[in-house]
């Protein structure tokens, strides 16, 4: 049933994209104008295709399939607004090379009048809809609208069907160093075991432990004990500099190193003048955070 929801929800993304249910489909429809034969080496590449990588097993297999079947859906193109006879690439780039590859010389295209945003929104949602984009592709559209459109997280999630959270957390995966980024985007690393590494405060020390992700196959959740263990907020050590002396009572240490168990994460128990003090429970990523609320018997309310 998931899967069904998030078509749907995709689908409406697409709906006010081209401020129609019906606009997408008529296309193929109305008088026929709008579908032709192009030359191939008439159409150049989408500058907004938010995917990069593509599979050169599925490459093989499809172009299989044409070679069999034919080409069962035309490409997408739209007139180039650099050259007057020639057109750019909106979506289907493994179907152009997959048909490139066979040597065809002309090619069955919708031809569309598109802007550059509704070009990257309509790529992304194509992409979403096959899981074709992985999670470095799927952040950079999202922060290409932002920066690039001027559309904030929520008009983001709006257009692709998504939660605003949702998009929050893709776009959060840019933060990580650029060799995480690439064991992403090349599938050694998913987005749940890559996300606790956020909760770390430098750069070495994340590509340290997703190399050790990777060599070791470590699950999200012991990603996230790792973190935990070496935490973000240990004391800097310094040549020179005494170590500080905890003074409090056996029973507090007792009772804080309790929390940390229950927790399964750092906890800290600040005591202040007059009995008062503070109970501090870290977390470091926002499932993280569910989970240590699920252990309190609370839920984050989205409203």
């Amino acid at each position: 049933m998931a899967p069904e929801k998030s078509t749907r929800r995709l689908g409406r993304g697409l709906d006010a994209l081209f401020s129609a249910p019906e606009a997408s489909r008529d296309m193929l429809t109305n008088d026929g104008g709008n579908l032709r034969e192009i030359p191939i080496d008439q159409i150049a590449s989408n500058p907004f295709q938010p995917r990069k990588n593509f599979k050169p097993q599925d490459l093989k297999e499809l172009q299989e399939s044409v070679e069999t079947s034919g080409l069962l859906q035309p490409i997408t193109v739209r007139p180039s607004p650099t050259n007057p006879k020639g057109y750019e690439l909106i979506a289907g780039e493994r179907r152009l090379r997959a048909v490139t590859n066979l040597g065809w010389k002309k090619i069955s295209a919708l031809v569309k009048d598109l802007t550059d945003q509704e070009i990257l929104t309509l790529a992304l949602i194509e992409n979403l809809q096959r899981s074709d984009l992985n999670p470095v592709e799927e952040a950079e559209g999202y922060n290409q609208l932002i920066n690039q459109f001027g559309h904030t997280q929520q008009t983001v999630a709006t257009m692709v069907g998504k939660d605003r959270s949702t998009v929050a957390n893709v776009l959060r995966i840019l933060q990580l160093p650029q060799s995480v980024r690439q064991l992403l985007q090349e599938g050694h690393l998913t987005a749940g075991q890559a996300r606790p590494l956020l909760g770390l405060d430098n750069e070495a020390r994340i590509s340290a432990l997703a190399r050790e992700i990777v060599t070791k196959g470590l699950s999200a959740r012991e990603v996230e004990r790792q973190v935990r263990l070496t935490g973000p907020d240990q004391p800097k050590s310094g040549k020179g500099r005494p170590k500080k002396t905890d003074s409090r009572p056996p029973e507090i240490r007792n009772l804080e190193q309790q929390l940390r168990k229950h927790f399964q994460t750092d906890v800290e128990i600040a005591l202040k003048k007059g009995d008062r003090g503070a109970i501090v429970v870290s977390f470091y990523s926002p499932e993280d955070l569910e989970r240590v609320l699920e252990i309190m018997g609370l839920t984050i309310n989205p409203h």
